[in-house]
């Protein structure tokens, strides 16, 4: 049986063998540009894990001792307070694991919307008939509810989808087009796994010409 005080060697050893630090990855980079965007502080300092974990619905693990053994730690967002799952008690792993594996298995829900009511905002802009006929054909995915907005231009951008955010928005750009012309659609997505995950069947079926 394990122990369950948090700083036995066996039990960091059992944390340690799943849990790893926020490296560099395509899950990582899809969410960068909101962390670059926002200031993520506890008691005024920076909190990379925190953020990463909050921006990707995960957990963070905390050694016992000095007030890191409560289920939850709150920080902030900018102004905002949040929080994130904290795994430090054997008894956090119940807490936040089922639900992790449950959003990765869950199944994306689809729009309940036609293709002909889903909606095409566009700025007034150069691009704007290559983008019309781009997203009219974008919108027949089952997990897209309508275009929200164009993207200024990004010529040097070479990425099919430029960010995927929290709030089920995810951003595109036309890299075959010579300006980078873009649009930001709202999706199904309930959290960062689910829209991501609709962001790589996008890219899967209309990432190219």
């Amino acid at each position: 049986m394990i122990s369950s005080i948090p700083d036995a060697v066996n039990v960091r050893n059992f944390y340690f063998s799943f849990f790893r630090s926020p490296y560099e990855s395509d899950t990582v980079e899809s969410i960068q540009d909101e962390y670059y965007e926002c200031n993520w502080t506890y008691e005024g300092e920076e909190c990379i894990g925190f953020a990463l974990a909050f921006l990707l619905g995960s957990a963070c693990f905390s050694v016992y001792g000095g007030g890191w053994s409560q289920p939850f730690a709150g920080f902030l967002k900018d102004e905002n307070a949040v929080n994130v799952g904290n795994i430090c008690l054997r008894e956090h792993v119940a807490l936040h694991i089922p639900r992790i594996q449950d959003e990765a298995g869950t199944e994306l829900v689809q729009c309940d919307q036609p293709v002909s009511d889903k909606k095409i905002i566009l700025r007034n802009d150069h691009g704007l008939d290559v983008l019309e006929e781009f997203s009219k054909r974008l919108v027949r995915c089952p997990y897209l509810i309508g275009v929200v907005n164009s993207l200024p231009f990004n010529p040097y951008e070479r990425k099919f989808i430029k960010r995927v955010r929290e709030n089920g928005l995810i951003e595109i750009v036309l890299p075959w087009t010579d300006k980078g012309y873009g649009i930001v659609v709202r999706t199904t997505g309930r959290t960062i796994m689910e829209t991501k995950r609709i962001a790589e069947i996008i890219e899967e079926e209309f990432g190219y010409l």
